[in-house]
């Protein structure tokens, strides 16, 4: 299996016009006939999404496959930042963070969302967030990790003031390992990502908020099949 990105077509969804701060997922069928300008030694010139995933099956001489696609929109006053991941060369990896950061007022230096904006999403490759914030996590999910944790710490032994306050703790941590706004920063573990932000705001002199974002890792979601399987299955798709 070879790295393979559609990175190149991402950017351009990622430059499209749409309302609101939206992560919309594309059908593969939606994106093929989108035509596209592309400005590589070996794959130039318009061509459509279609023709130039089957010019880059036959450069690498693998069955690439197009599975997906995403846009993301922010406002006026918002940059999309992204991190690639095992990148052999520029536009091309095996794991992407994108993700939309937002100010407040227009004046807001755009260069400096972009700088915290690129660490963040390297940040999320790493960190692997699940949620934006501890609001987005769902009542039963929070339920369902609190009798976990309250049937761990009952079998302690330990009195029941004790018990609840080892949930809570345990609770805590289960946010700071799957909320991005909680998360500790991987470049500086002495510091979340909620703090980072308020920094950020700062520094720019608005507020500054995430409005989205996503992480996206070739061949996550296919089944893995013995060597044996069909060739589709063992298609390189993104």
């Amino acid at each position: 299996r070879v790295p393979v990105s559609g990175f190149i077509l991402g950017e351009m969804a990622l430059s499209a016009q749409a309302p609101g701060k939206l992560v919309f997922p594309f059908a593969p069928a939606y994106l093929e006939d989108m035509t596209i300008n592309l400005d590589h030694p070996k794959l130039s010139g318009e061509t459509t999404v279609r023709n130039a995933v089957t010019e880059v099956a036959a450069m690498v001489g693998e069955n690439v496959k197009l599975r997906r696609g995403f846009m993301l929109s922010t406002t006026a006053h918002g940059v999309v930042s992204s991190y690639l991941h095992t990148c052999p060369q520029p536009g091309l990896g095996r794991i992407a963070g994108l993700i939309t950061l937002e100010a407040e007022d227009s004046s807001a230096s755009l260069d400096a969302l972009k700088r915290v904006g690129s660490s963040i999403a390297m940040h999320i490759v790493a960190a692997k967030p699940l949620f934006l914030s501890k609001e987005l996590v769902s009542a039963a999910a929070v339920e369902n990790e609190r009798d976990v944790f309250r049937t761990q710490a009952e079998s302690s032994g330990k009195p029941q003031m004790a018990i609840e306050k080892m949930v809570e703790g345990r609770l805590k941590k289960y946010f700071e390992d799957v909320v991005l706004l909680e998360q500790k920063y991987v470049v500086n573990d002495s510091t979340n990502i909620k703090t980072l932000l308020s920094d950020l705001s700062k520094e720019v002199g608005s507020k500054v908020t995430i409005g989205n974002f996503i992480r996206l890792e070739v061949g996550e979601g296919i089944e893995r099949r013995e060597e044996t399987a069909r060739p589709e299955a063992t298609a390189c798709a993104a």
